[in-house]
Formats: C-alpha cells, structure tokens, sequence
C-alpha cells in the first residue's frame, strides 16, 4: 500500500487526484484529471464565494450586537442568512463530490474509499499515540 500520508490530507481538501500515490493507485487518465479539476475549480469558486459571504454575514452580526440596543428582527434575519449560506456551502460541496465521482469508473470509486477507510484507520492511530491526546487517568 503506498504511503498515504505524504500530505497532511491525503484524501480530503485539495486536488488529491494529483497526488503520485492515488494517481498511480487508481490509475486516473489525463481526460479524467483534467475534468475532475475542472469541476474541483468550478465549485472551489462557487465555495470560496459563499465562504466570503458567511464571513461579512457573521462581520454584520457582530456589528450589529455590538450596539446598545439590538433590533431583534434584523439579527433573526442575518442568523437566517447564516444557516442560508451554511446550507448553501454543504450542498456546494456534496454537489462537487457527486460530480467527482460520476468520473470514476466503480472500480476505481472502490480503491479510493479503501485508500481513504485505511487513510483514517491510520491517522486514528496516529491520534491515539498523541501523549497529548490521552486522558489523564484519575489519581
């Protein structure tokens, strides 16, 4: 099995059908890579987007409890708005995901939920091992 985690996140965020490993694993075809990265850099805007308009959301929030006195209605909106944009970021991105995966053949969707489930079985040991994750134990 080829290591996995010679990025911090092998198999999430970020192109990860450029990485040697996956690539050569489920041998990803140019016409795939490239279409995977179109859509990847499609959504990544749409994404990036949203994610701007979460944070001015929370900025006018802020500003807006901030004041002496709050109006209620206009903070019930912009809480609206929030979760609004929250779904609207989650559907963006199972969206992506689907269209990712209508790239791949079965086959290759398989390899790469093992690489993944074998990704995560590592990083949770890894996680375990952390002194600075351990539960003091009671005295």
């Amino acid at each position: 099995m080829p290591n996995l985690s010679a990025k911090s996140e092998p198999l999430g965020g970020g192109k990860w059908w450029e990485r040697p490993a996956i690539k050569e694993n489920l041998q990803l075809t140019d016409q795939q890579k490239e279409t995977i990265n179109r859509i990847w850099t499609e959504y990544r805007k749409r994404i990036i987007d949203t994610r701007a308009d979460i944070e001015k959301t929370y900025l006018d929030l802020e500003n807006l409890m901030g004041k002496p006195a709050v109006d209620k209605q206009e903070a019930y909106q912009l809480a609206e708005r929030l979760a609004q944009l929250h779904r609207q970021q989650a559907e963006q991105r199972i969206k992506m995901t689907i269209d990712i995966r209508q790239e791949l053949s079965a086959e290759q969707f398989e390899k790469l939920k093992g690489m993944r489930a074998a990704w995560t079985k590592t990083l949770g040991e890894k996680r375990s091992k952390d002194p600075r994750r351990r539960k003091p134990t009671p005295e």
